[in-house]
């Protein structure tokens, strides 16, 4: 009977091996840009599960942390092309640690739909991931339509509809033609992640609201997309 128990916890064993082999992966995500994570090949899908960074150029780190079964977990790190901290997330407790202070000339801007008074007390809408790396599933959704939609050398202005719940209810792209015409372009969300939807939602007087972020992007003659504040 032992000898059984130690054949059967040896070939459960040698099978879970096989079945959850761990990867290391390499991914460009822009030209700029190339993330590295390990992974379990399980059932042939790809599951995250370990270190993630995301690299600028190949040498800058502007993103850094743990996944645990696809899911961000613990303390994570965002940075701007420059090294520059952007923001730190606690996804254990939902819990942000630190935002950078935001720039009045900034491209990103935030928008209510509220008369605010002088004694309003606010807050903007926050992406998770910060102000470079967060909004780069919105570029990726937006490069398949530069060509379908004849984007290049065009000001891009993603509107992104967050809900008092921190939650992408919609998201539209702008584009601003030379005569100053403007063409609204619904984008289709549905292959977004869970993660790539989640905002923590602006509030007023302590009680969060619905906002819309606009994202001032420009697309280049080659139909590379960068927010104005920075070149993806």
């Amino acid at each position: 009977m032992k000898n059984l128990l130690l054949f059967l916890t040896f070939t459960f064993c040698f099978v879970n091996c096989f079945a959850q082999h761990i990867v290391t992966r390499k991914n460009k995500l822009t030209d700029n840009l190339t993330e590295q994570f390990q992974a379990v090949i399980e059932a042939k899908q790809q599951i995250k599960q370990g270190t993630y960074r995301v690299l600028y150029n190949k040498k800058t780190v502007i993103a850094s942390g743990i996944y645990k079964d696809n899911k961000r977990t613990g303390l994570w790190h965002f940075f701007a092309p420059d090294g520059t901290p952007l923001e730190n997330f606690n996804y254990d407790n939902n819990m942000l640690l630190y935002e950078a202070p935001h720039d009045s000339l900034s491209r990103i801007h935030y928008k209510v739909d509220y008369v605010l008074k002088d004694s309003d007390k606010t807050s903007p809408p926050i992406r998770l991931g910060g102000r470079f790396f967060g909004y780069i599933p919105y570029i990726r959704l937006l490069t398949p339509y530069i060509d379908k939609y004849y984007l290049r050398n065009y000001l891009v202005v993603m509107k992104l509809l967050v809900s008092p719940m921190g939650r992408l209810a919609e998201y539209n792209i702008d584009v601003v033609r030379y005569d100053t015409n403007v063409i609204t372009y619904t984008m289709d969300t549905s292959t977004l992640s869970d993660e790539d939807k989640t905002f923590i939602p602006a509030t007023l007087n302590d009680k969060t609201i619905t906002s819309q972020i606009s994202v001032f992007c420009i697309v280049s003659d080659s139909g590379e997309v960068y927010i104005r504040d920075f070149k993806y």
